[in-house]
């Protein structure tokens, strides 16, 4: 079943769940599709840039992904390309900064990232049994599976998922490599280096897989999630 659909406006910023979403060739609508660049053009993201963490973003017009909001860390609610959201940005940063639009979207390799709940639970060892934030992993779907073990998304490479009956259809290509943005709050930005530590120790830093769009759709909530090896 899918269990939540995630969307990331602006790569690096927190990002909204929605309730349904249309996932085309290039992932959900709206997804990763802005992102902010230095002074020298250069891609800045949380790796790096921490303080990208600290702002949020959000679609007004739910389907399409469109009409982006940013809220800055003191609360100010923004068009994404009102001159105070660059000038926010560049006083958080240290440096000049500017979000760009990107038709296809900004990601890091593939347009669709899983990440099942069995995996979730799993992650709680790593932090003295304490739940952790799925935002953490900031995954565009997580699939609620019955009767799968943890980390079962490692055995799906090369295998296709269906959401929903005649809905999008997911190639899965890879498994997902994990970096220091997972040590962060999602709310309060305070770093936990225990859940990357977790995964150093335990799954050579991998978690959740990526995935290719094979065939594009509308997915909610609580649809049901098919696997298949081949399609």
């Amino acid at each position: 079943m899918v269990s939540d659909l995630w969307r990331f406006p602006v790569k690096s910023f927190a990002g909204e769940q929605a309730r349904r979403a249309f996932v085309g060739p290039f992932g959900i609508l709206g997804d990763r599709r802005l992102a902010v660049l230095d002074d020298a053009g250069d891609l800045l993201t949380g790796r790096r840039a921490h303080a990208l963490l600290g702002f949020r973003a959000r679609s007004t017009e739910a389907d399409t992904g469109e009409g982006v909001e940013v809220i800055t860390p003191q609360g100010w609610e923004l068009a994404w390309d009102d001159p105070a959201v660059a000038r926010e940005l560049s006083e958080a940063l240290g440096r000049p900064a500017v979000i760009v639009r990107n038709p296809v979207g900004v990601h890091d390799v593939a347009p669709a990232h899983l990440v099942s709940t069995g995996s979730l639970a799993a992650a709680r060892d790593w932090v003295d049994g304490e739940d952790i934030d799925r935002r953490r992993f900031r995954a565009n779907v997580i699939l609620d599976l019955e009767e799968a073990g943890p980390f079962a998304e490692d055995a799906w490479v090369g295998a296709a998922v269906e959401l929903g009956e005649g809905g999008p259809v997911l190639e899965v290509i890879s498994p997902t490599e994990r970096c220091v943005m997972t040590t962060f709050d999602p709310d309060t930005v305070a770093r936990d280096n225990r859940v990357l530590a977790g995964l150093a120790r335990t799954r050579d830093n991998l978690f959740g897989v990526y995935a290719r769009v094979l065939r594009t759709g509308w997915v909610e909530g609580g649809a049901t999630a098919r696997l298949r090896l081949t399609w």
